[in-house]
Formats: C-alpha cells, structure tokens, sequence
C-alpha cells in the first residue's frame, strides 16, 4: 500500500542565467531567471508530508533515508537528493523547499508542492496526503503572492517562464491492486485511464499562458521518463499472487494504457495552449531494459530493493518505523541496486544516468587535491580533527546549500563550479560514507593539509591524499578493467590548491628566517610536490590543474592576529607564496619537457585575488579586505563561533558584497569568479593551457 510512481514531468525550457538584475522593490532576479515548481508523488516529495496529520506509512522522515547526500533524514523518500534537486542544481537554483515548510521559501525560485502517495484523483488516499487538486490550489495561494511582490507584468513573465516538473499518477493505478477497492469493477480499464488523464489535464490547462514542455532523452537535455513498468516494482512482485518473481503483467498493462492515453491527448493540447510543446520519454522500456539487464547499465541487483523486508524486500518497512513489519533489511552500497526501496525506482544519482551508458569519450573526470579551499567536508569525517572547525555549524553553507556542508564558505567551492562546468555533479568528500561514481573523479583536499606530512598533523597531507587515489584507481580497474581505467585516468583533469598551509607553518616557527632559509623550505614543498605529480602520472594522470599560493600575507586572519600590520600585509609570508609560484611554474615546464603527455594549467591565483582585494568594486564586491563573518580586527577570526563552536561572531547581511566570508576563506561569489578563471581564463592569468582546453586534449 504504499507509493507506486509514475513520471509525468512537465517542464519549460530553461533560459540561460546571466549576470544583469531586474529589481522590483526589495526582490531583485537576474535576467532570465528561471523558477522551478514541482508538483507529485513521493518521487518529487522532498518532505511536505512532515507537514501534514497523515500516517508514518506515507512519511521518510527517519533514518535510512537521506543517508547518503543529507546525512539526515529530510522526508525525501530516497538515500540522497531527488530529481526536482538535481534539476535545480543544474539550473543554478538552491534546492527548492517543501512547500509546507514553515521556515523561509524562495518562492521566485520556485516551490515543491509534491506529496508520498498522491494521486491525479482526489479518492486516492483521500484525507492522508496532498491530491493533485490541493497540490494545484497551493500554487493559486502562490500566485496571488508573488502577483503582490512583483508587477503583475513581471509575475505573469516569471510564471510563463518557469519549469512545472509533474510526476503523478502510479498511485491512482496502485489502488486497486493494494487495497480492497472495487473501482475496477466499477469502471473499465480505459475509463478509469480517461479518470486519471483528465484530472491530470486539468492541472496543465489551469494556466495557458504557460510554456510546458514534457522532454526526454539524457540528462543534458532535461530529459525526464513517463510512466513506468509498475507491475515489476518490488512492491508488486512480492504482492503478486503465487509470489514467483514475475511482474504482476495487469498493473504493467494499465502503466500502457496511461502512456498511450497521454500521448494521445498531449498534441490536442499543442494545439490548443499557445507556446505549450512536448516530447515522451520511453521510459517503461528504459527501466524495463535496466530490470532484464543491470550488468549492462553498472547495476547488480535489479530486482530486490536495497532496503525493505521479505522477499524482493518487497514489504515497505524500510526504517522500521511503518505500521506492516518493524524488521527490515538494508543493503551496503545502494548504487548496486536499481531501486532503493520496494517502491523506490532509482537512487537519484543513478536515476540521472537514465538514456546514458558507460562513459564515453565525452565523459570529464575531476580529480581534486588540496587544503581548505577546495574541501568539500572530508574534515568531518576524521576523527579528533579541530582544525579550522570543519566548518560544520552556521553560517557556513548558509548562501546555497542551507546547511553547513564543510565547506569554508557560505556555499559552493571552486572544484564544485569547475565540476558543474564540466557537466558533473558537484563531487562529494572523498571520506563520506557513500556509493562513489570514480568515473566522475574524486575529491581529496583536507582543510589544514599541507603538502608536507607534519604540517598539521590530523588533517589529510597531500601524501595520504595520494594513497587515497591509488585505492581509487585501484577500484576504476577492479570494475572497468585495466583498458577503459587508463582510458578515465589519461582523460582526467587532477585539480590542486596546496601548499598554503605549509607556508604559514613555516612563518609562523620561523619569524627571524633568512631569505637562504625561506629558499630551502620552499625547495623541500616543491619537492615533495613534485614526487606526488610524478606517482600520478605513473598511474595514467596526464593532465595537471593547479591554482598557485594566493597572497598568503593579506588574509583577514593574519591581519587579525597581528595588529601592528594595520592595513598592510605580511611582507613575508606573501614573499614566501610567491616563491613557490615561481618554483611551481618551472617544475611544471619542466615536467611537460620530459613526460610524454603531460599537460598542464596555472591559474595566478595571488594576481586574481589580490585584485579583488584591493579593488573589489572593480569585480562588483563592496569590501576586499574584512570578512563577511568572524569578530575582532577584519571580521578575522571565530566565524561559526570558533573551534569549539561558543565564541562570539558578527555575521554580514549579504555575503556576495565581500570577497571574503570568514578570515582565510572566499565567499561563494568570489569562488565563481575565480573558477570560471580556471576555467575558460585567457593565458595571462591561465597559462598555458585553462581547465576547460586541458578537458578538451585528448
């Protein structure tokens, strides 16, 4: 009795954000601002029915869900993020809140009205969850509100422009399978087809002005599936009378039924709304590959959910908590299974693989290393590890995530923009306790890491770093083979951003060293470096990133900690970074001189930054030198509350206005603007090659 799902999306054509702003009183939309509104079942459910007086039967909110992206339960019935998450990730959106959620929404960005168990029909589980009819009267009440923000004009441009991603309607055909209902008796197949589609209909022509799109293919080109083979679905095998495995063949036939019903009424409907255009995804037969054939598409088990109780794991007691068996079972690495939950039809991440195969020749892998501007939360993960907090308690992670991730910053790092540039998803911690995708690459850096072990012991040297990678590639051969695992490691881009920490050791031991000492430390960096490039092109790395040190002497936190600075830097400590720049740079040629293949890229991170720094109006901040976050001399120090999470801290009103978040860490603006350097930067800030060209070599 649980969710059955089926897929319906409708969707606009995303327009291309740019940088420029349109402001209507205090609310401000770039040019091309596209809105995301989601209506459904429990496949685009992200937690509005934790809101509502139903049964736990038709909630996620308890663990194992959300295991694998949240780290929490968020009532997304999945082990990680859902498709409406992934969209507004790829449209550059802040993933979009339950609607019912009673904290803050972005409603110009969009609003999740979707619900567990929800059908087209009103009798679906009436009174326990959100029909679509309810789901449609919350975008009234939504409407009338963005109508009273903005003009009216700017409303209706916003709305016509905006993305309606539906998928409903599996629950409808599930009813009479999975409770006593009679309604088959009462209708025929086709009637009670007509029933579904017509509601469903409705919701579409509320608003003609609207410019839906139902799309398919792969990913890239928001492709999203119709109905799927719902007879095969774990839920249903174990429901099957005589319990032999197959499908159950009649929910399966009605799943037809609807998918030829509505491609038959979708081009009555060109025809009728202006603007409206559509396309069917052949999803039924794209699953249904996946279930006949899982090795094909990576998978091992296609037809036991990773996470339930009796055969197939077919009985929806995932968790423990629903009212059918308090017992259940769950699998160790979700990404083996093509459903995560008897009703669950993909892990999420696998779910955007629909339409592609293996990677091709196209496919980009990023592999990360460094310290923290590039850690996306590893720290989290060690154990005893203080440094620099691991950016886990607010306001970190504020601006785009809206939990503290362990990133230092109020949102997204370089590596996460150069991934998303790339057409990845943003990589995860290397240490997180998840199903990884190497194909996509990894990510290493450590906050405090150094490129020396004995810098900051605890944290993740660049020589661990390495060791991680080697069981990395050690797991590509194990499941690509020896042949396509060279083939990902030669085509790979290995990202890094070290040494800094290294350099303020040193500094802060060494405040008498003379300029022979400081030559001497900066050779033993470069060199122990040098050996960590070596080992990766052994092992089949070719093409090599590097963002130089920054101007080490100029961050808030060093000004912070020594006021007879003023508004100077440390001479020194900039001196030693820009050492190592140089001694970098003829590494690197020298490395390209004697590898067959190697490629590489420097980005001058110390000119682009230190830049901003000193104009920061030139870039479009307000403040280059204090950071958004922290107390003390520059906002330099305690952001979060410190190490131990209780000192006191000031935080600013808009972190895009400083180049700075807290005293040695960039805001998510500033990180934009540095990746998009690395990426597609001219070669006199990104030599010789940019990251986006060393994708391109072959």
């Amino acid at each position: 009795m649980m969710s059955l799902r089926f897929h319906i999306h409708f969707l606009v054509l995303f327009t291309t954000l740019i940088i420029p702003k349109h402001c209507h009183g205090h609310l401000c939309l770039p040019e091309g601002h596209v809105a995301l509104f989601i209506f459904g079942d429990s496949l685009f459910d992200a937690g509005n029915n934790n809101y509502i007086n139903t049964t736990v039967n038709y909630q996620a909110n308890f663990e194992p869900y959300g295991e694998s992206f949240f780290k929490y339960p968020t009532g997304r019935f999945s082990n990680g993020r859902l498709i409406p998450d992934f969209i507004a990730e790829f449209a550059k959106l802040q993933f979009i809140t339950p609607y019912l959620h009673p904290g803050y929404h972005q409603f110009i960005d969009g609003a999740n009205f979707a619900s567990a168990a929800a059908g087209a029909l009103v009798e679906t589980r009436q009174g326990l969850v959100i029909d679509l009819q309810t789901q449609l009267s919350h975008f009234k009440k939504l409407e009338r509100q963005l109508r009273n923000k903005l003009e009216d004009a700017e409303a209706k441009i916003l709305l016509s422009k905006a993305v309606y991603l539906i998928s409903i309607g599996s629950n409808d055909y599930a009813i009479p399978f999975t409770t006593n209902s009679s309604v088959l008796q009462s209708y025929s197949q086709k009637e009670y087809v007509d029933m579904v589609i017509g509601n469903l209909t409705f919701v579409i022509k509320y608003e003609s002005i609207f410019r839906i799109n139902i799309i398919q293919g792969s990913i890239e080109n928001l492709d999203l599936p119709n109905l799927v083979p719902l007879g095969c679905l774990p839920l249903a095998r174990a429901a099957n009378p005589g319990n032999t495995g197959t499908c159950m063949l009649e929910l399966s036939a009605l799943a037809k039924l609807h998918n030829k019903a509505l491609s038959e009424v979708l081009p009555k409907l060109e025809r009728q709304l202006n603007g409206f255009k559509y396309a069917i995804a052949d999803f039924y037969t794209s699953l249904s590959e996946r279930i006949d054939n899982p090795s094909k598409y990576g998978f091992k088990e296609s037809k036991i959910a990773c996470c339930g109780s009796g055969q197939y794991r077919g009985i929806n007691s995932c968790g423990g908590k629903r009212s059918v068996v308090k017992e259940y079972e769950l699998c160790k690495n979700a990404s083996e299974y093509v459903f995560f939950d008897p009703v669950s039809l993909l892990n999420p991440i696998n779910c955007y693989s629909i339409g592609k195969s293996k990677p091709n020749g196209q496919h980009k892998t990023l592999f990360v290393f460094g310290d923290s501007l590039f850690d996306p939360g590893n720290n989290q993960y060690l154990n005893g590890s203080g440094v620099e907090g691991g950016a886990i308690t607010w306001p970190y992670g504020e601006t785009y995530f809206k939990h503290p991730t362990g990133r230092l910053s109020d949102g997204r790092l370089v590596p996460d923009f150069i991934a998303q540039f790339a057409k990845l998803l943003i990589l995860p911690p290397y240490l997180q306790p998840i199903a990884h995708h190497f194909t996509d690459g990894a990510n290493f850096a450590s906050a405090g890491g150094g490129v020396l072990a004995q810098t900051h012991p605890g944290t993740i040297s660049l020589p661990t770093q390495l060791s991680y990678f080697k069981a990395v590639v050690k797991s590509l051969r194990q499941k690509l083979g020896d042949v396509e695992a060279k083939k990902v490691l030669m085509r790979a881009v290995y990202l890094f951003s070290i040494g800094g920490n290294d350099y303020f050791s040193f500094y802060s031991q060494n405040l008498n060293a003379t300029q022979s000492n400081r030559r001497q430390y900066v050779g033993m960096v470069i060199g122990n470096l040098t050996s960590v490039l070596k080992e990766i092109y052994g092992l089949g790395g070719r093409k090599i990133a590097f963002q130089n040190a920054g101007p080490l002497g100029c961050l808030p936190a060093m000004k912070a900690s020594n006021p007879q600075l003023g508004i100077l830097c440390a001479k020194e400590l900039s001196a030693l970074a820009r050492l190592h720049n140089r001694d970098l740079t003829n590494v690197l040629e020298n490395l390209e001189s004697k590898l067959q293949g190697f490629k590489y890229s420097i980005f001058d991170y110390y000119n682009a930054l230190g830049d901003r720094v000193s104009n920061p109006s030139k870039y479009g901040f307000k403040n280059g030198k204090a950071a958004c976050c922290g107390s003390g001399a520059y906002r330099g120090m305690n952001c979060g509350g410190g190490r131990n999470g209780t000192e006191p801290f000031e935080v600013c009103s808009n972190p895009s206005d400083y180049v700075w978040f807290d005293g040695g860490h960039t805001t998510e603006r500033t990180n934009l603007q540095l990746a998009e350097l690395i990426w597609s930067g001219a070669p006199n800030i990104t030599a010789p090659y940019n990251v986006k060209q060393l994708f391109g070599h072959a």
